[in-house]
């Protein structure tokens, strides 16, 4: 596990809003591990967002692996379907591929709003199913916000969407498990 650079490219669930970096699940795993994970959230990113920052975000650190959660922000947008997400997630694994970056999908974790909830969770099978379709590693955030029983956790959430200090550092808790285990392959 130690000395492998990975690139965390996303949105506000990444960057650790409304906190900032110092919050989020990336410093968490940076904060318990020998990795280097450098955070590439931008609050009020799309998953097109994201494949437009690739070469400037992604490229220019020459990571090991490229951990990419995106689609919530697209969820709100009713002009974008779940294929054009889709469309630019495949976009982004194929430039990782052709890089030599291993790239691992990343669920977002589902929402309390009622205007997203439904989008998301398409978004949410589309993506992992886009995984298994690459043979990627799948990284599922919403097991930081369901107890065992399977119910959602809403103490963890701060207004619906994006998690509060507890909920970043339960995500961080399913991310070092997560490397923890990929590294131990």
């Amino acid at each position: 596990m130690e000395g492998k650079k990975i690139v965390c490219l996303g949105d506000s669930l990444t960057y650790g809003y409304p906190y900032g970096p110092e919050v989020s699940w990336v410093y968490y795993v940076n904060s318990k591990c020998l990795l280097e994970l450098i955070n590439a959230g931008v609050n009020g990113n799309t998953m097109e967002d994201l494949e437009r920052r690739y070469q400037a975000d992604v490229q220019s650190h020459n990571p090991d692996f490229l951990v990419i959660l995106g689609g919530t922000n697209d969820a709100y947008r009713f002009e974008i379907s779940c294929a054009e997400t889709i469309y630019h997630l495949e976009g982004i694994i194929k430039k990782a591929q052709n890089d030599k970056i291993c790239p691992v999908v990343a669920l977002p974790m589902n929402s309390l709003d009622e205007f997203s909830a439904g989008k998301i969770e398409r978004l949410r099978m589309e993506e992992r199913e886009l995984a298994e379709q690459y043979d990627l590693p799948c990284l599922d955030f919403a097991k930081a916000f369901t107890d065992p029983e399977g119910r959602v956790r809403e103490k963890l959430y701060m207004d619906g969407v994006h998690p509060n200090i507890a909920g970043y550092e339960s995500m961080g808790r399913v991310a070092h498990e997560f490397f923890q285990g990929l590294f131990q392959r």
